[in-house]
């Protein structure tokens, strides 16, 4: 850009030494308002991503870029995309970074809902009091594929027999003939046992103890410390969702989230703590699903609301676990 400017001034001033002095200063605005042009042209935000589609469920990232001879940007308001995209799905936005010549940001959002999507243009207010105004966006919005999709699958292969041999016959012989030896020694040391028998009782562990161990355990294994962030929130939802299947007798291991949450609301579930679970199992799903990794303070933030679940419902409610039974040997 200086560049241009600077060859332009130096053609302005070899071309008007040979014009009259009348035409010097038409010549001279024409100059003017060629290089206002050009700067206007180049003070234009810019949005601009990777690639216009996308799948639901999968992060997108919008990159936002400002000349430096602007002034660095204030604050960017997102208002405009509102009815396209709720605040809820913005899951990360960076600050704005300069690499000398331009303004940078990324922001990254998520779309659930299949559509073609025309953006507006976005307002970025700049620290000296201006505005700046991005371009319109188009973005398609497809459903992500179902990995049990029938058509998606291979077509059945015919199984290759081989021909039968009687050796194919040995290890069903062997283990027959080593369970009836099994059996034999079994029914000898029972006629040797005394005919005493023992009383015992096998007291269970209840499920809020047992989901308190095991989330200790998952503590210790310091899964989100290490990268496996996914993993980590896939084996704490699975404690959760165990200890609620237990405690409510409701199907928590084999059902969504929002259909955890639906059974738990027939239930005599706190309602104090509906909200908070809520918030809990979403954002795991995204880090499970989505592959979003959560800020840092939230991984101490979901086991404490974790522990405070399971202590806080375990006093208000009848386990459904069996009592203790006496076992006669």
């Amino acid at each position: 850009m200086r560049r241009i400017v600077s060859k332009t001034k130096r053609l302005f001033a070899w071309q008007i030494k040979r014009i009259p002095t009348s035409r010097k200063f038409r010549t001279f605005g024409k100059f003017c308002a060629l290089i206002c042009f050009v700067l206007q042209a180049q003070a234009q935000a810019e949005l601009h991503t990777d690639s216009n589609h996308v799948e639901t469920g999968n992060p997108f990232v919008f990159k936002f870029r400002i000349p430096v001879a602007l002034g660095k940007p204030d604050s960017l308001n997102f208002d405009g995309w509102r009815n396209f995209l709720p605040p809820q799905n913005i899951v990360d936005e960076t600050e704005w970074q300069s690499d000398g010549e331009y303004y940078n940001k990324s922001v990254t959002a998520l779309f659930f809902d299949e559509d073609s999507i025309q953006l507006p243009p976005l307002p970025i207010a700049l620290r000296k009091g201006d505005t700046v105004t991005t371009n319109a966006l188009q973005i398609m919005v497809t459903a992500t594929p179902s990995p049990d999709d029938l058509n998606d699958m291979a077509p059945i292969k015919d199984i290759h027999r081989e021909p039968t041999h009687w050796t194919d016959y040995l290890p069903w012989v062997l283990g027959g003939l080593g369970v009836l030896a099994l059996l034999g020694v079994l029914f000898w040391l029972a006629n040797r046992k005394s005919k005493t028998k023992i009383q015992s009782r096998s007291i269970a562990t209840p499920a809020h103890e047992l989901a308190l161990k095991k989330l200790n355990v998952l503590v210790q294994k310091q899964l989100n410390t290490r990268g496996f962030v996914k993993e980590h929130y896939t084996e704490l939802t699975f404690i959760l969702r165990e200890y609620l299947e237990k405690k409510f007798g409701i199907p928590a291991l084999e059902s969504t989230s929002e259909e955890t949450l639906r059974h738990l609301e027939g239930s005599d579930f706190p309602r104090n703590l509906s909200q908070e679970l809520q918030n809990l199992l979403e954002q795991a799903d995204l880090a499970k699903f989505a592959k979003i990794i959560p800020p840092e303070s939230f991984h101490a933030q979901a086991m404490e609301s974790s522990r405070k679940v399971i202590l806080q419902t375990s006093t208000n409610h009848q386990s459904t676990e069996s009592p203790i039974n006496p076992i006669t040997n």
